[in-house]
């Protein structure tokens, strides 16, 4: 403090710089402007003002001495009187009104003071502290749905402004008021005012605040919002006072200034789905998880978040939306069941959460006692029209759009956003954002729960499900067919937000025994269903509905078997792929669909690689081909060309490989077939690592990975990884190459997508080699720190990898010259060295059959008859 000078209150150094007092009194409260505090009121110097304006404020330039012209001096031409002050100071406001301590004190002590600790909520504390600290607003409005977290979150913030303003916090309890008339004087009686029972005039209130700076809270105005106006009344006639709200309806108010509180943050989850991997030491940063932790602590002593539980801990918060209350309810049950139990029994079907979520601390409201009560609280606020809206929107699974909205309430698109925007006001309803172009929406589960329950005992709600799901089949057909056609990404998109609802029209046609509506509907989605991986999931359904749909259109029934054998190669159930493939191809044949034809022919000549049969590929492939050429079919036609690279790759050819798979790519790029391009990618990878071209092969890898991720195919995703992999056990890479096939692995069980036979085969002399070089205790070190990676890092550590360019060897001309590949150049060198075919293809993680294949090659190229001739023959090269 500057004894030099005579010390300001916050009121007059707001005067001085022409600022709001509570821009003050919250500057000391942040530590921005100096201050002492003596008998309630603070003393400021004149020369710590001036620095504080100096670094900082935006206000306005004036001489620190002069007040501000304020609306009266405007009107009155008489400015604010100036004291005298001790020669050489700065003059300063005469206005020094402090608030009575023992008022404040009260108020403050007034507050609600929970008995739990608030969890979380940081950047929600400091971005309503920052609307409030600003001087044009005067009404804040934090609204959500019940349980959420309002009156904590509220009380939280006004406990920490109350010594920052200067007559105190006031809080206002409504949830016990009935009549709207009562709320004037409610707030006048908490107030200290006296006598406000019938004939209560508000002006009395109006009196009562007067100037003085209040922050008033007032907190479950929901149901009062007919009386919101008393809120704008007194705002207009008490210029120093500002009102914190809380409310699961917003008020509509000129000047409010909404702050939708959210759920407690959550872990996240990949794809969508729980992580059973999540790490012991990731899980607390999420805050429902911290806080079901502390609250099950509490509820039996003993309990703590370990690598054991977390992972069901974090599961159980997802399944109750982070909802604060329904996260208490759910801890509590930790006194007499393990995590993964109580987890197990929220996973049920059908109404599951509200009758665990019970049993709340008999000292709260009643309607906080079970998250069913909490949620009727709001429910029973609703009109007969939003009452009935919000029953038929609870058949949504995962939210929907307005146009789905409409279908289910039977009504237009105007006349549905209306009431969707009611039930957003009411919190009952949540906007999730546009999503091209549209909005969307969702419930909160354990609010779409609540829904359900008022739909069954409605008795619509069998006709409300079949309108749900018979727009699931239109959205189905339109969009399920275009994942694997060109410009998928927006319908892979669309496919991906609703297939939840998607999964429940599947549920509900199964339920109905409708098997020709079933088949439609899964034989339109198995494109997305092989495109995102959803390969167990998507064979089931279609099983489902080929069994029940033996009625089905031949041309449905079609598809449907045409995606129940892809899906069931992806999961490397060869025997079933093949069943359904060869189904798919004799109905193909008697309808006379020639495209399908080809599809089925070059399905099956995959199940015949695997069962060993190579000259059944070829023939189907080579049939296939020339189909799909004749009847212009160029999607067909490039399958048919990558197929053929795979088997010539397989068998040793890898130079035919190669021409076939630019064949197959140029085409595939030339028409769209996006779908199949990383595929072509990855196996042309695997091709030219053979080849020895490591370059050229990561090159590959990282393109049909960055592909694959982008289009959400995790199966491509996961087949590029090992392709790394191979080249960087090739490249004596082995550390990195261990941990990308340990996070392939992982991908692999997650999917789930076995390795095929080939694949097996292929990869043993791989995982072979690079234990014998890392030895055993450091490969399954490296391969569990692979497994552990979370995708976002198994991602990383693929874009890391790169081969270092190759120093071109003195010899490299003479080999170009005998039209030897790089591979070739290396099998020469180990001839040279007399390792048999098994030896060089352990060395090079390849085949003996590739190896044996490479040696005709070079015998041919050098001229020679025998593997004697042509390492004498490439040794007097310089070869060796």
């Amino acid at each position: 403090m500057d004894t030099g000078q005579v010390p300001l209150t916050a009121r007059e150094a707001a005067a001085c710089i022409g600022v709001h007092e509570r821009t003050i009194r919250r500057a000391i409260g942040r530590g921005e402007l100096l201050a002492a505090k003596r008998a309630g009121s603070f003393q400021i110097s004149l020369a710590d003002l001036e620095r504080y304006r100096g670094a900082g404020s935006r206000r306005a330039a004036r001489p620190v001495h002069m007040p501000p012209t304020t609306e009266r001096s405007r009107r009155t031409g008489v400015h604010p009187k100036r004291r005298r002050l001790p020669p050489g100071t700065h003059g300063g406001p005469l206005l020094h009104l402090v608030a009575p301590a023992d008022r404040r004190q009260a108020w403050l002590a007034d507050l609600p003071r929970p008995l739990t600790s608030l969890v979380g909520r940081d950047r929600e504390r400091d971005d309503i502290r920052a609307l409030l600290g600003r001087d044009d607003v005067r009404l804040v409005t934090l609204t959500g749905p019940g349980g959420v977290g309002k009156t904590r979150l509220a009380i939280h913030v006004a406990a920490g402004l109350g010594p920052t303003v200067a007559d105190g916090v006031a809080f206002v309890s409504l949830a016990a008021v009935r009549a709207p008339d009562l709320v004037a004087s409610t707030i006048f009686r908490t107030l200290g005012g006296r006598d406000a029972g019938t004939g209560f005039a508000i002006d009395r209130l109006y009196q009562l605040v007067g100037e003085r700076e209040i922050l008033l809270l007032l907190d479950n105005f929901e149901h009062l919002v007919a009386t919101a106006t008393t809120i704008t009344g007194l705002l207009g006639a008490c210029s120093r006072l500002t009102v914190l709200v809380t409310s699961r309806a917003i008020l509509r108010l000129s000047g409010e200034h909404e702050y939708p509180v959210p759920p407690l943050s959550l872990p996240d989850r990949p794809g969508g789905a729980p992580n059973p991997r999540l790490s012991f030491d990731v899980a607390p940063r999420a805050e429902a998880v911290r806080l079901f932790a502390q609250r099950a602590s509490a509820a039996r002593p003993g309990f703590t978040l370990s690598g054991d539980n977390a992972a069901a801990v974090a599961a159980i918060c997802h399944r109750l939306d982070g909802l604060p209350l329904a996260i208490e309810l759910a801890a509590a049950r930790i006194a007499h069941l393990s995590a993964v139990a109580l987890l197990d029994r929220l996973s049920l079907p059908g109404p599951a959460r509200l009758p665990l979520l019970t049993g709340g601390p008999r000292d709260l409201p009643a309607r906080f006692q079970t998250m069913r009560d909490t949620i009727a609280w709001s429910y029973d606020l609703l009109d007969g029209a939003d009452q009935a809206l919000f029953q038929r929107l609870a058949v949504f699974v995962g939210g929907f759009t307005v146009d789905a909205a409409a279908t289910v309430r039977e009504v237009d698109d105007f006349a549905i956003l209306e009431g969707i925007g009611s039930l957003v006001a009411k919190s009952l309803v949540r906007f999730e954002g546009d999503h091209a172009g549209e909005p969307r929406y969702a419930l909160l589960e354990t609010i779409r729960e609540f829904g359900l329950e008022r739909l069954a005992a409605s008795g619509d709600e069998g006709a409300v499900r079949q309108r749900h799901a018979e727009w699931c089949l239109r959205f189905a057909e339109d969009a399920g067919p275009r994942a694997k056609q060109p410009g998928a990404a927006p319908w892979l998109d669309a496919l991906e937000r609703d297939h939840a609802n998607l999964r429940a029209a599947l549920a509900w046609f199964t339920e109905q025994a409708d098997g020709p509506r079933l088949v439609r509907m899964a034989g339109s989605l198995w494109p997305f269903w092989q495109e995102h991986t959803y390969f167990g999931e998507g064979h089931r359904w279609l099983e489902i509905a080929l069994d029940l749909g033996r009625e089905a259109p031949a041309a449905d029934r079609l598809r449907a078997m045409t995606g129940a054998g892809t899906l069931a190669w992806c999961q490397t159930d060869i025997t079933r792929a093949l069943q359904w493939h060869e189904q798919a191809l004799d109905l193909a044949r008697e309808v006379g669909d020639r495209m399908a034809e080809a599809f089925s022919l070059s399905n099956l000549g995959v199940q015949a690689i695997e069962l060993g049969d190579h000259d059944r590929a070829r023939a189907s492939y080579e049939l296939g081909l020339a189909i799909a050429r004749a009847e212009g079919a160029s999607e067909a036609e490039v399958l048919a060309l990558q197929n053929l690279a795979c088997l010539e790759w397989i068998q040793g050819d890898t130079t035919t490989a190669a021409t076939r798979s630019e064949e197959a790519l140029a085409l595939a790029r030339q028409d769209g077939w996006d779908w199949i391009v990383p595929m072509i990618l990855i196996s042309y990878g695997f091709i030219t690592v053979d080849r020895g071209d490591d370059e050229r092969a990561t090159a590959l890898f990282h393109e049909g990975l960055t592909l694959g991720h982008a289009r959400g195919n995790l199966g491509d995703v996961t087949v590029a990884l090992e392709g790394l992999a191979r080249v960087g056990a090739a490249t004596g890479q082995a550390a990195r190459a261990t941990r990308l096939l340990g996070a392939a692995s992982t991908l692999r069980e997650e999917i789930p997508m076995p390795r095929p036979p080939t694949e097996v085969a292929y990869f043993q002399p791989v995982f072979a080699t690079l234990r014998d070089t890392l030895g055993a205790d450091d490969f399954a070190t490296l391969l569990a720190a692979g497994r552990s990676l979370s995708r976002q890092e198994a991602l990383a550590e693929a874009a890391a990898f790169q081969v270092k360019p190759a120093t071109p060897a003195a010899s490299s001309s003479i080999a170009a010259s005998r039209g030897l590949t790089a591979r070739e150049v290396e099998i020469v060198r180990l001839l040279i060295a007399g390792e048999s075919n098994r030896e060089i293809g352990e060395h090079l993680f390849i085949s003996s059959t590739t190896v044996a294949r490479h040696v005709a090659n070079i015998l041919s190229k050098l001229g020679v008859d025998s593997r004697a001739k042509a390492a004498a023959y490439a040794h007097r090269l310089g070869l060796g």
